[in-house]
């Protein structure tokens, strides 16, 4: 497939010149149909459109889109073991005493008033229409959805035609709006990419392939790397600073482009029409980190936890936004270091450490971490994604806290999260064939299985092993050396 791409790959220097002449031999050849719309287009397009233009018209060529990879393909196990019974301490032993006690870091508290997104000033209420979007009603340009629709055959003269009458239409003030709720509603890159194909269904745009070609035009003039592909219909090719799976992907000069969908529904594998070149104003590569840093105004839900360590139960009770768990869900499968590193929204995670660091206080670090593992090992039921969804689905931590069960991956990323964020203690994930676990460094000497890392020793703890302590390997991983993975 390489060779295949080599031979229509284009030297970017010249591209502007050669493009800019073949843009206008279309003109002319086009003028009948294009004379009234000409002098529009030239008001708003600049030395890159007409370019890009000439590039789209000429240079599309059928590439093979790759088969998704995958990130864990072994069967996870279907029954969890349980722990030979290890008797629960909850205050230091005699021979610790001299161990250091557990420091626990400060905890963030959110403040006490959220930010208002606020409309876009320069937008009169008649031209503008609201859109509704995690739960929040955003002001955005009135459009005139046949304006925008394309009622063509997939093919590259129509899409140069429709980038034309797109690039003819005012969207400097799209762009502007969509930067702006971006700012103040802390916007992701994947949340800036839901909005504008949100913002098309709802404006009236009403065809999938005209929705999907007002996506990539207006995120490639947001400043995305962006570009379109097409086969029985029109799909989005982005490529992403996180590796992405389960996702149709084709590889140009080193980067991998993913099939990325918007609306939940999977692009079909095969063979696709695309083109190899790409617009100057589209730089920004895909960035999924951030989640938990962006402003939400859903519906509030209460989940009850409840778990036993030594002779206490604790309760804890948690509120969180539904828009987070929906949002969450429209993300595709990352690298399993991605989950823990987005952590929790700080309204959740304060109510959530709040309540956890009394139960740990004066504890030892060994202590503190067994009973944050004794925490996720029974007050989360277990069930595979097979068993709860049907298909592979990891989780954030707050879809954890949502959903009724969780596996191994899900529990490893919120009881590492946890560890860092109420100890300051280093954890990491290992990643065993159909399994995930955790690790952590403590500060002394601890027993039990340990592997190294970078130089340094990490404890076993494996949240999805019932009734483990530290150090402790579920029986069938006992003998397999897994894959350290940092976060």
């Amino acid at each position: 497939m390489l060779r295949l791409l080599t031979t229509f790959l284009l030297i970017s220097a010249p591209m502007s010149l050669m493009a800019q002449s073949e843009y206008e031999a279309w003109l002319q050849q086009n003028s009948p149909d294009l004379a009234a719309e000409q002098q529009a287009f030239q008001d708003y397009m600049d030395e890159n459109d007409k370019a890009f233009m000439g590039f789209l018209k000429q240079s599309w060529k059928k590439v093979a889109l790759e088969k998704p990879k995958q990130l864990n393909p072994t069967p996870k196990p279907l029954d969890i073991p349980k722990a030979k019974p290890v008797k629960d301490t909850t205050t230091p032993k005699k021979e610790a005493k001299q161990q250091p006690i557990a420091k626990l870091k400060p905890i963030l508290k959110p403040k006490p008033k959220q930010p208002t997104i606020k409309p876009i000033a320069p937008l009169k209420a008649a031209n503008n229409i609201a859109v509704s979007f995690l739960g929040h009603n955003l002001s955005m340009p009135k459009l005139k959805g046949h304006e925008w629709a394309f009622n063509r055959t997939l093919n590259s003269k129509n899409i140069a035609k429709h980038w034309q009458k797109m690039a003819s239409q005012k969207h400097k003030h799209i762009v502007d709006a969509l930067k702006s709720h971006s700012n103040n509603a802390k916007l992701n890159d994947w949340a800036q990419a839901l909005l504008v194909n949100q913002y098309a269904q709802q404006t009236g745009i009403k065809d999938k392939n005209s929705q999907q070609l007002f996506t990539w035009f207006i995120l490639l003039k947001a400043g995305f790397q962006t570009r379109l592909a097409y086969n029985q219909s029109a799909f989005i090719l982005m490529p992403s600073k996180q590796a992405v799976y389960g996702i149709t992907y084709f590889t140009l000069q080193g980067t991998r482009y993913y099939a990325l969908s918007f609306d939940g529904e999977k692009v079909n594998t095969g063979q696709a029409y695309t083109y190899s070149g790409k617009h100057p104003d589209g730089q920004k590569i895909l960035d999924f980190s951030g989640t938990s840093d962006i402003i939400m105004a859903g519906d509030k839900q209460t989940r009850d936890l409840s778990f036993k360590f030594g002779k206490n139960t604790h309760h804890i009770k948690l509120n969180y936004d539904l828009g987070r768990v929906t949002y969450s869900s429209s993300l595709p499968q990352l690298d399993f270091s991605y989950y823990p590193q987005q952590g929790l929204p700080l309204e959740t995670s304060a109510s959530l450490l709040s309540q956890l660091q009394p139960i740990i206080k004066n504890k030892t670090e060994v202590e503190a971490v067994n009973i944050l593992l004794r925490f996720m090992q029974t007050g989360f039921a277990y069930q595979t994604d097979g068993q709860q969804f049907n298909s592979e689905n990891y989780l954030l931590p707050i879809e954890t806290l949502h959903y009724p069960y969780s596996d191994c991956e899900d529990k490893a990323a919120l009881f590492a999260w946890l560890v860092e964020s109420l100890l300051g203690l280093d954890a990491v994930l290992l990643h065993y064939p159909g399994h995930i676990a955790a690790a952590v460094k403590f500060n002394t000497q601890t027993n039990g299985d340990s592997i190294r890392f970078q130089g340094q020793q990490y404890t076993m703890a494996d949240p999805t092993y019932n009734y483990a302590s530290i150090g402790m390997t579920m029986p069938q991983f006992k003998n397999k050396q897994p894959k350290v993975l940092a976060f």
